[in-house]
């Protein structure tokens, strides 16, 4: 009987030895399931919103487009808004193939929203078990920017300059589109915006579109009436020989020349390199001081006569046959050789080293985006960051560049753009033309 107790007994401690090794194993197994699922959601990490769109949704205007973003694809969003105890679904999306990005149209009026605080719920799944949920404090701002034309330049000229000033108690960031471009209007004094833009030669404009966002991306349009005089400009014909564009236009282009036939190289540098160093103009002059620097008329360079004037229109012929055409954009003035150059007005020196066509160049900042431009100097006494004043020398005249002779190439730069100089030389047009509006309250 002994025996037979023992055996039992023995057959039972087998029997739980066994089944606390299949518990273990269990359980050994669940916690490599359990690392490997935790170490899948370290690398894949859940989905959720990036920090520019929980940006973009803490402040909703009237309409917008909202852009949402993920940290990795999704394949299902839902975004929901609370409001006074009313819920409503803004956008949601199953996708077959997961995305990182989605867009859909916000419009509040629609969806019945009023302005005032809310809050929104997104729900992210990336599949296999990667969800998220965020709740997002957001500001319904239902409410246009308000603002007022306090005064701007109605009779325009094609290539001329205009004066646009705003006023407004609010936080806004006002544009004003001119023809295909728009500029942006600076704060000028504490409640007022002020811009400076150009009218381009090429483009008539019919009107100006003066429009201002808020920071929820609110915004108001209202459109001016102008009126633009077109001047005649000079139509000029050049001739271009071998001896020329040895001498100037080869040298120019280096090893860009090598294997060019005469007609090829000029257009390289006439037209290419001219577009080039337009872009380079641009991008210079849209960084500009917000304050205004320069101080009664401009200074054309002294004891000079003028070679060429703006806005001329120039067909280039080789050997009889007209191989290209520009417009000249400054004022081309001539004294003695090697003359001293002087600044036109007060400002920050922004550019002082080769361009292109127009040889070795200074480009002095007078703020509010006007510029002056000179340049085919044979020397350059002032660096990038210089403080120069009015009259103050900066280099010598030379012919650098696309240049016949020694000669200075004056330009005034609005936004980058180079207008006709001729009303900046004289204290009584920048009076009236400019200053009228800028003095104005």
């Amino acid at each position: 009987m002994r025996r037979r107790y023992t055996y039992r007994l023995d057959y039972r401690e087998r029997k739980e030895r066994s089944f606390l090794r299949l518990i273990r194993r269990l359980s050994l197994f669940a916690l490599l399931l359990m690392t490997l699922y935790l170490a899948y959601l370290l690398l894949g990490g859940r989905p959720r919103l990036t920090e520019e769109s929980l940006k973009n949704l803490s402040l909703l205007p009237a309409k917008k487009e909202v852009v949402l973003e993920f940290s990795l694809p999704v394949k299902r969003v839902k975004l929901t808004a609370e409001q006074k105890g009313k819920k409503l679904v803004l956008y949601e999306a199953s996708f077959k193939e997961p995305q990182s990005k989605v867009r859909f149209e916000f419009d509040a009026k629609r969806l019945g929203l009023e302005e005032g605080d809310g809050v929104l719920f997104v729900e992210l799944d990336a599949g296999l078990f990667r969800k998220k949920s965020q709740d997002i404090k957001t500001f319904f701002d239902l409410t246009p920017p308000q603002f007022e034309v306090v005064a701007y330049t109605p009779n325009l000229t094609l290539g001329g300059t205009g004066a646009i000033k705003l006023k407004s108690q609010e936080d806004i960031t006002p544009w004003i589109r001119v023809g295909s471009k728009t500029y942006r209007l600076e704060p000028f004094q504490k409640g007022y915006y002020l811009a400076l833009f150009p009218v381009r030669v090429d483009e008539e404009p019919h009107s100006l579109e003066v429009f201002a966002y808020d920071p929820a991306g609110n915004y108001s349009v209202k459109v001016l009436p102008i009126r633009v005089k077109t001047p005649k400009f000079k139509e000029e014909k050049l001739y271009i020989d071998d001896e020329f564009i040895h001498r100037v236009i080869y040298p120019l282009l280096g090893q860009e020349g090598q294997g060019l036939e005469p007609r090829e190289a000029f257009k390289k540098v006439n037209e290419a390199w001219r577009q080039e160093n337009l872009k380079t103009l641009e991008q210079v002059g849209s960084k500009s001081e917000a304050r205004i620097l320069w101080e009664g008329a401009f200074l054309q360079l002294p004891k000079s006569k003028v070679l060429a004037g703006y806005g001329d229109h120039r067909h280039y012929y080789y050997k009889g046959e007209l191989i290209s055409e520009s417009r000249h954009m400054g004022y081309d003035f001539a004294s003695v050789e090697r003359a001293v150059v002087p600044a036109s007005n007060s400002g920050v020196v922004v550019f002082a080293k080769n361009l292109g066509i127009y040889g070795n160049t200074v480009i002095i900042d007078h703020g509010f985006g006007v510029m002056s431009l000179y340049g085919h100097l044979s020397e350059v006494w002032v660096k990038e960051g210089q403080y120069v004043k009015k009259g103050q020398a900066i280099g010598r005249t030379g012919k650098t560049g696309l240049a016949l002779g020694d000669h200075l190439h004056f330009g005034i730069l609005v936004q980058g753009y180079e207008v006709n100089p001729i009303g900046w030389f004289d204290e009584n047009w920048i009076k009236n033309r400019l200053l009228s509006v800028i003095d104005q309250k």
